[in-house]
């Protein structure tokens, strides 16, 4: 300022002191312009830097949300973790206990098909070797298996319908029914009258 006071005063001519003036003036508006962007810019600047601190704001809180998230995942897949070790445990118990139940199974099946083949053996043993069974024998049926003549008949007989008859605790009219049916079959085989007692 102190250089352009001095120009002012060593001005030769009014016109040359015009055109100091002018370039005076000029610079004036210059600086103010200049001044006035700087204004702006330090504004503008001021606004970027609160942009810029809520965005570091937002992205410290997304961070620490993500953490959090990741400590929640990282906690959420430790249990999942454990819950498939606990898993394939009891899925090799499982499977070692169904491995175990198939072998005693294909034991036993094996063991069946031995008592098959035995039994088989000793029923065509049993077949080639006893005698024909008499038709009586045949036709007696449950409750009088073995008898063979009248008074053992009407004693079963008797005895039976103690035991049997529906008035008594154990008794049962469909079983009385059948016993009547194999009492009436064997009368007639012995040959026994309508009228016995």
């Amino acid at each position: 300022m102190d250089n352009f006071i001095s120009i002012l005063r060593d001005a030769s001519s009014p016109e040359e002191l015009e055109q100091y003036k002018v370039q005076l003036f000029r610079e004036n508006v210059r600086i103010k312009t200049d001044k006035s962007e700087l204004e702006e810019m330090y504004d503008q600047l001021g606004i970027e830097r609160k942009k810029l601190e809520e965005t570091r704001k937002e992205i410290e809180n997304e961070r620490k949300a993500l953490n959090q998230e990741a400590r929640e995942i990282k906690k959420e897949l430790q249990e999942q973790r454990k819950r498939l070790e606990e898993d394939t445990i009891f899925f090799e118990k499982k499977q070692r206990v169904l491995e175990q139940s198939f072998r005693q199974l294909d034991l036993d099946r094996q063991k069946l098909e031995t008592e098959k083949k035995q039994f088989q053996r000793m029923r065509e043993d049993a077949r080639n070797s006893a005698p024909r069974t008499r038709p009586l024998e045949y036709r007696q049926g449950i409750f009088f298996k073995g008898i063979t003549n009248q008074l053992a008949l009407k004693k079963r007989y008797k005895d039976l319908i103690k035991i049997f008859h529906p008035d008594n605790l154990s008794g049962d009219n469909d079983t009385l029914q059948q016993i009547n049916r194999e009492y009436e079959v064997l009368k007639h085989d012995l040959g026994i009258d309508r009228k016995i007692w």
